[in-house]
Protein backbone atom coordinates (compact mmCIF):
# COMPACT_ATOMS: atom_id res chain seq x y z
CA UNK A 1 0.00 0.00 0.00
CA UNK A 2 1.33 3.44 -0.95
CA UNK A 3 0.58 6.68 0.83
CA UNK A 4 0.20 9.68 -1.49
CA UNK A 5 0.91 13.14 -0.10
CA UNK A 6 0.04 16.40 -1.87
CA UNK A 7 1.53 19.64 -0.53
CA UNK A 8 -0.29 22.86 -1.40
CA UNK A 9 1.39 26.16 -0.59
CA UNK A 10 -0.72 29.29 -0.90
CA UNK A 11 -0.27 33.02 -0.62
CA UNK A 12 -3.34 35.24 -0.61
CA UNK A 13 -4.06 38.93 -0.67
CA UNK A 14 -6.30 39.77 2.26
CA UNK A 15 -7.37 43.42 2.50
CA UNK A 16 -7.02 44.86 5.99
CA UNK A 17 -4.79 42.10 7.41
CA UNK A 18 -2.36 43.98 9.62
CA UNK A 19 -1.40 41.49 12.34
CA UNK A 20 -1.52 37.84 13.41
CA UNK A 21 -5.07 38.07 14.79
CA UNK A 22 -6.37 39.51 11.49
CA UNK A 23 -4.60 36.75 9.60
CA UNK A 24 -6.15 34.05 11.79
CA UNK A 25 -9.61 35.56 11.18
CA UNK A 26 -9.01 35.74 7.42
CA UNK A 27 -8.06 32.06 7.30
CA UNK A 28 -10.83 31.11 9.76
CA UNK A 29 -13.18 29.55 7.18
CA UNK A 30 -10.34 27.40 5.84
CA UNK A 31 -9.35 26.32 9.35
CA UNK A 32 -12.92 25.28 10.08
CA UNK A 33 -13.18 23.42 6.75
CA UNK A 34 -9.94 21.51 7.38
CA UNK A 35 -10.98 20.62 10.92
CA UNK A 36 -13.88 18.60 9.46
CA UNK A 37 -11.62 16.69 7.02
CA UNK A 38 -9.74 13.59 8.17
CA UNK A 39 -7.14 13.69 5.40
CA UNK A 40 -6.14 17.40 5.36
CA UNK A 41 -3.67 19.21 7.61
CA UNK A 42 -3.25 23.01 7.63
CA UNK A 43 -0.57 25.29 9.00
CA UNK A 44 -0.44 29.07 8.78
CA UNK A 45 2.79 30.97 8.29
CA UNK A 46 3.41 33.72 10.84
CA UNK A 47 2.12 37.13 9.78
CA UNK A 48 4.89 39.20 8.21
CA UNK A 49 3.45 41.49 5.55
CA UNK A 50 0.43 43.80 5.47
CA UNK A 51 -2.46 42.50 3.34
CA UNK A 52 -0.78 39.10 2.78
CA UNK A 53 -1.17 35.64 4.26
CA UNK A 54 0.55 32.33 3.61
CA UNK A 55 -0.42 28.78 4.50
CA UNK A 56 0.47 25.21 3.66
CA UNK A 57 -1.92 22.29 3.36
CA UNK A 58 -1.14 18.59 3.17
CA UNK A 59 -3.63 16.12 1.70
CA UNK A 60 -3.06 12.42 2.40
CA UNK A 61 -4.57 9.32 0.86
CA UNK A 62 -3.92 5.84 -0.48
CA UNK A 63 -5.53 6.57 -3.87
CA UNK A 64 -3.53 9.11 -5.91
CA UNK A 65 -6.53 10.08 -8.04
CA UNK A 66 -8.65 10.71 -4.98
CA UNK A 67 -5.93 12.90 -3.44
CA UNK A 68 -5.68 14.91 -6.67
CA UNK A 69 -9.46 15.30 -6.83
CA UNK A 70 -9.52 16.50 -3.21
CA UNK A 71 -6.73 19.00 -3.98
CA UNK A 72 -8.71 20.46 -6.90
CA UNK A 73 -11.86 20.58 -4.79
CA UNK A 74 -9.95 22.40 -2.04
CA UNK A 75 -8.58 24.95 -4.52
CA UNK A 76 -12.09 25.65 -5.82
CA UNK A 77 -13.43 25.86 -2.26
CA UNK A 78 -10.77 28.43 -1.27
CA UNK A 79 -11.57 30.65 -4.25
CA UNK A 80 -15.28 30.53 -3.45
CA UNK A 81 -15.11 30.88 0.34
CA UNK A 82 -12.05 32.92 1.33
CA UNK A 83 -11.90 36.67 1.15
CA UNK A 84 -9.25 38.33 -0.94
CA UNK A 85 -7.45 36.94 -3.92
CA UNK A 86 -5.01 34.12 -4.58
CA UNK A 87 -1.52 35.40 -5.34
CA UNK A 88 0.30 32.07 -5.45
CA UNK A 89 -0.78 28.45 -5.31
CA UNK A 90 1.86 25.77 -5.72
CA UNK A 91 1.04 22.07 -5.48
CA UNK A 92 3.58 19.28 -5.41
CA UNK A 93 3.72 15.58 -4.65
CA UNK A 94 5.86 14.51 -1.72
Amino acid sequence: MTLHIRLIEIERYFPDVKNTADLARAFGPLKRYCRDQVNIALTLAPWSETDRGEAALVILGIDRGQVETEARHLEDWMEANLEGQSLRLEASWL
